[in-house]
């Protein structure tokens, strides 16, 4: 039944009306019960025929001049009641609200970044890579038969918390119980709970696989809808929460307990579950002194002596010892499970080299090793267990043990396998991308690896590999490369590293600045390749704090660091690009001073993604002091003074505070007509903010003419196609737009689109805008199939641009949906817009004005299927959740 555009029959019903062309239907049900013909309507409120005759037809809205024309419609025919009237009133400012909302609204805030893809599946292959699980059998045993027993009469504590020191083996243990419940038909989900962001993004995954409901995948009670899916599943099951180091952080709620019940992390109670937290943490301060009783604490120390000797003999081989000889290693080592897997490799390596090929010095024996150890005299290594630093023996063994493999592959031919993880240890700890980020012309141009041959680095790299101390994956382009963080972090604590600081900095600085080019970190073209490398750009600005670094390098590393932070903000990574501004910034005061040009830029940008993420305050007060400190050092009228002055004044205008905008842009605008000239693009620039201005105050005829006014100078300026006069259009088709000038808008709107594709791309955030306002248009005027076949265009390219989530491709899918409505599809429509109110909820928050016009029209579909399809097929989680919205 097609329930868009056919008539409708009936009493009207304002609370039924999605779109313009219902509120056409509606109006005209109202008319034909008056008895009032649309001439005589038109007669009576003194507009003419042809006006009054387009809000019958659905292809115009009442206008806002004369004020109250609307409610003199209603009342003149025969609506009178005031409950029907604030229906009515509501609806007409529901569709105002549907017209233009693009996403380009600077008051429009993200309170996560987009969405990443993540799997919730054990990553169980991974063993088949490592040696036999050894030393954990009691453990494990207790384990495996807790969640087999789950939901049978059992112990109460099936939540266990293995903790220990990184390299200890946590992982491996929940890995191996992971892979017997698969084993065993037991439903198994792995989460990486490494901070906040990724535990939630886990938690929505298994929100999918659980059947929680659409509306709450991104609501504030998302952990209330998971646990009352796992409380209701009637097998047993497994959830295992790895690497949460910081669990406050990673697994309960904003200022809420860990152990209150209200997280990530509950007591499983009656379900048939269990869970198992993998942490470096396991002190008194997070867990308690006495653990609540669902909760089991498991201390994963060293292996026992015998126990690190088999493993040892497993990697190493029996030829180079004999048991009592490993064992004697083992215990030198302290028997941490990483410590052995490093120095089994490694002596394995060693005892494939010919005597005659191996050097004095190389261990190639248990007992040669250990008296290499007893020789060396390493310094600390980060590391945490309960708590307190790891013991020296096992700092050491690590140190050494690395060294040792490094001293080896020396021994071999490969000097440069130490400066190369030396290298790597310098990026972010996120995959390297050797493949397209390593050359070996840049790398044999440095100090570090003089004389090395041409096949060198992929030699190292593959011998560091063997060794144990990274793991490569893919292939060409794709290739990567990780490494253990305490290999990462020992590595990094190295003496011998922090001498080679600058060099370091300036290899790294050297193959990251070819790799990203000159390309526009704002440019979506370039995002694929900036999503690679953007951790590994602002991770060398640690190495900013050692002595003696060239003042040239400081600036080109920071330069490097600010340019993935803004990448980061372009992307709608905004949380991240907040971290990456700060340490970015952090590092420019530090290395640069406060003062230095680069540095107020940085912060320039940093407020600039403050008004981006809906914090205009602190962009405000970030805008005043790059601005006070650019007056006192360049002046008042120095280009970077008006710059950042504009932007304040920009801020100020979305903030509401419109009359020291206005002084700010009156004040911007004289400043550059003077120096600049009238036609100078920053002096048009300013005019063009002045008509925002106008626009903000609701003066569209003022703010018409303005704009027309610069889009005519802009022509002859800088060319009808220059990026900057195809903004002023877009705002000047945006205000036909809101003027209800629909066939004024849609020949802008159709100029723009087919020009913007040309000169910027389709892809460009500022193209699909356009192509946005067109799809609105063409819709307002009934022109739907056409609509739908541009929206779905839009939207497609929105969700490859900037992700399923982002508010521009909300817009898009909220629009698509209305449209789906006119097209009969009310189902639909419904099914979409509870997906789109999820995702405003999660990305603009509940009290957002577009994530209650979401809510408002799924309550108005959700009527029009109450009253004209009874008996459809209707979704039982499709109710919304209201939001929470302050009184206006």
């Amino acid at each position: 039944m097609n329930t868009g555009q056919g008539a409708r029959v009936g009493r009207p019903d304002p609370r039924r009306i999605v779109t313009r062309h219902d509120f056409g239907a509606e109006l005209t049900l109202a008319r034909q019960a008056s008895g009032l013909s649309v001439r005589q309507v038109a007669s009576r409120v003194a507009v003419p025929a042809s006006t009054v005759g387009g809000y019958f037809a659905g292809t115009h809205l009442p206008g806002l001049q004369p004020p109250g024309l609307l409610e003199r419609i209603l009342r003149l025919l025969g609506t009178t009641d005031p409950a029907d009237l604030t229906a009515w009133r509501s609806a007409y400012w529901r569709l105002r609200q549907a017209g233009g909302s693009g996403g380009d609204d600077p008051r429009q805030t993200e309170r996560a970044d987009p969405l990443v893809p993540v799997s919730i599946r054990p990553p169980v292959e991974r063993l088949a890579l490592e040696p036999s699980i050894r030393g954990r059998d009691e453990l494990l045993q207790s384990l495996e038969s807790i969640v087999l027993a789950a939901g049978q009469a059992g112990p109460p504590a099936r939540v266990h918390v293995l903790h220990g020191l990184s390299g200890s083996g946590k992982s491996t243990v929940a890995l191996a119980a992971a892979r017997t419940a698969l084993h065993r038909q037991v439903r198994t989900f792995w989460i990486q709970a490494d901070d906040g962001p990724s535990t939630a993004a886990g938690m929505r995954a298994l929100a999918v696989e659980l059947g929680v409901p659409m509306d709450q995948w991104y609501a504030e009670n998302l952990p209330d809808g998971v646990w009352r899916c796992l409380e209701a599943l009637d097998e047993p099951w497994l959830l295992v929460f790895d690497n949460a180091d910081d669990p406050p952080a990673s697994l309960a709620l904003p200022r809420h307990g860990l152990l209150d019940g209200t997280g990530w992390l509950r007591p499983t109670g009656r379900a048939s579950g269990t869970i198992i937290v993998t942490t470096r943490d396991g002190s008194n301060m997070t867990w308690h002194s006495t653990p609540p009783p669902w909760l089991t604490l498991h201390r994963l120390g060293g292996l026992h002596r015998d126990d690190a000797a088999e493993v040892l003999r497993e990697l190493a081989g029996s030829a180079v010892g004999t048991h009592d000889d490993a064992a004697a290693l083992a215990e030198r080592l302290g028997g941490l499970p990483l410590a052995l897997n490093l120095v089994g490799r490694y002596l394995n390596e060693a005892d494939e080299v010919p005597p005659g090929l191996a050097g004095p010095g190389l261990p190639r024996t248990y007992t040669a090793y250990l008296e290499a150890l007893t020789r060396g005299d390493a310094g600390p290594m980060p590391g945490r267990s309960g708590g307190t630093f790891a013991s020296r023996t096992s700092r050491t063994g690590i140190d050494q043990a690395w060294d040792l493999s490094l001293s080896l592959l020396a021994e071999r031919g490969l000097a440069h396998a130490k400066p190369l993880l030396q290298l790597l240890a310098c990026l972010g700890a996120t995959v390297v991308p050797y493949g397209r980020l390593l050359r070996a012309e840049t790398l044999a141009g440095s100090s570090l690896f003089t004389g090395m041959q041409p096949l060198g680095t992929w030699e190292a790299l593959r011998a560091l590999e063997g060794l144990g101390l990274i793991t490569m994956s893919g292939r060409d382009d794709a290739a990567g490369l990780t490494m253990h963080p305490l290999v990462r972090d020992t590595v990094r604590a190295d003496p011998d590293l922090r001498r080679h600081a600058g060099a370091l900095l300036h290899l790294t600085t050297a193959l990251l600045e070819p790799a990203i080019g000159a390309v526009d970190p704002k440019s979506p073209a370039t995002w694929s390749q900036w999503r690679l490398l953007a951790d590994h750009c602002t991770a060398p600005l640690d190495l900013l704090e050692e002595q003696a670094i060239p003042a040239d390098l400081l600036r080109a590393a920071v330069r490097l660091a600010h340019r993935a932070a803004s990448f980061l903000r372009a992307a709608g990574h905004r949380g991240q690009a907040g971290s990456a501004f700060d340490r970015t910034l952090a590092a420019a005061h530090r290395c640069l001073g406060d003062l230095d040009q680069l540095t107020l830029t940085i912060s320039h940008d940093l407020a600039r993604l403050d008004h981006d993420r809906g914090r205009a305050a602190e962009a405000e007060e970030r805008f005043r002091a790059v601005l006070a400190a650019r007056r006192d050092i360049l002046g008042d009228e120095h280009p970077d003074t008006l710059h950042t002055q504009y932007y304040l004044a920009r801020t100020l205008r979305a903030r509401g505070a419109l009359d020291e905008a206005e002084k700010l842009l009156a004040s911007t605008l004289a400043a550059r007509t003077r120096l600049l000239g009238t036609l100078h693009p920053d002096t048009l620039t300013s005019r063009h903010g002045s008509a925002d201005l106008l626009k903000a105050r609701d003066r569209l005829p003022e703010a018409l003419a303005a704009y027309q006014e610069v889009l005519a100078q802009r022509q002859q300026v800088l060319g009808e196609a220059h990026p900057a006069t195809m903004v002023t259009r877009q705002h000047l088709a945006e205000v036909y737009q809101r003027l209800d000038q629909l066939d004024l808008a849609e020949r802008e709107f159709r100029w723009l689109w087919e020009n913007n594709q040309r000169v910027r791309g389709t892809g460009h955030p500022r193209t699909l805008a356009v192509g946005q306002s067109l799809v609105e248009v063409l819709h307002d005027r009934g022109a739907v199939a056409a609509a739908a076949d541009l929206g779905r265009t839009v939207a497609q390219a929105r969700r490859d641009t900037l992700g399923d989530a982002h508010p521009a491709t909300l817009a898009s899918r909220y629009r698509l949906a209305l449209i789906q409505v006119d097209q009969g599809d009310v189902v639909g429509a419904r099914r979409e817009l509870t997906a789109v109110l999820a995702d405003r909820q999660h990305v603009l928050g509940v009290d957002h004005p577009h994530t209650g016009l979401a809510h408002d029209t799924l309550v108005a579909v959700g009527q029009r299927t109450t009253d004209q399809a009874p008996h459809a097929d209707r979704a039982p989680d499709a109710e919304p959740v209201r939001p929470h919205r302050a009184p206006d």
